[in-house]
């Protein structure tokens, strides 16, 4: 099976090493600079992400919402059920310990490209797990509070996609999404609802 793979790490050796573990495994893959601008290069299959931040938990966020059938792979320093259960709600489709041996990283690859998941009994657990009933609307996260300031502050819809890195047609799409969400109606609505919160 033909796949297309990147490897996002801030370690220039660290990225080196996992092309060359996927190497040694049969897979060819490359370590771009900018992930974004390769997600939408062409047809993107795997992602291999390296979580360590809440800027790339944001990544993380951003990647899953450009691409709908991109695979990502979530390397985390700590294997944390807490971090594992959000990377997985996240969007990602496999979670892995960063400093894994090649041989264990080689044999979850290799599920991933087969489409399987391997996943810790307890991180299934607590994803199958019913949420507790709320009656609160859920709230944006800090990326789309930023955006809904920015709203509220008179910046466009077109310059806020400039800015997120989307298109615009994308950005009102994930507007709506968060609209939604919050139980508002419209942008008018969403701003109002914000305010009530506190999320601005």
């Amino acid at each position: 099976m033909l796949v297309r793979i990147a490897v996002a790490d801030p370690l220039p050796v660290f990225r080196h090493g996992v092309v060359e573990i996927l190497r040694d495994a049969g897979f060819e893959s490359e370590a771009p600079d900018d992930i974004f601008a390769w997600v939408r290069d062409e047809q993107t299959t795997i992602v291999i992400l390296t979580v360590q931040n809440e800027a790339d938990w944001q990544t993380l966020e951003r990647l899953q919402r450009t691409a709908s059938d991109l695979v990502l792979v979530v390397l985390l320093d700590e294997m944390s059920l807490h971090d594992s259960v959000r990377a997985l709600r996240a969007g990602a489709t496999n979670v892995m310990a960063r400093d894994c041996t090649p041989s264990a990283f080689r044999e979850r690859f290799r599920a991933v490209v087969r489409g399987e998941s391997v996943v810790p009994v307890e991180v299934l657990r607590e994803l199958v797990a019913p949420a507790p009933q709320s009656t609160a609307p859920a709230g944006p996260s800090p990326t789309e509070r930023d955006w809904l300031r920015s709203l509220a502050l008179g910046t466009t819809v077109g310059r806020l996609a400039a800015d997120a890195g989307y298109s615009e047609r994308m950005m009102f799409r994930l507007l709506r999404d968060l609209y939604t969400r919050i139980g508002a109606k419209n942008r008018t609505d969403a701003l109002i609802t914000a305010q009530n919160h506190g999320w601005l």
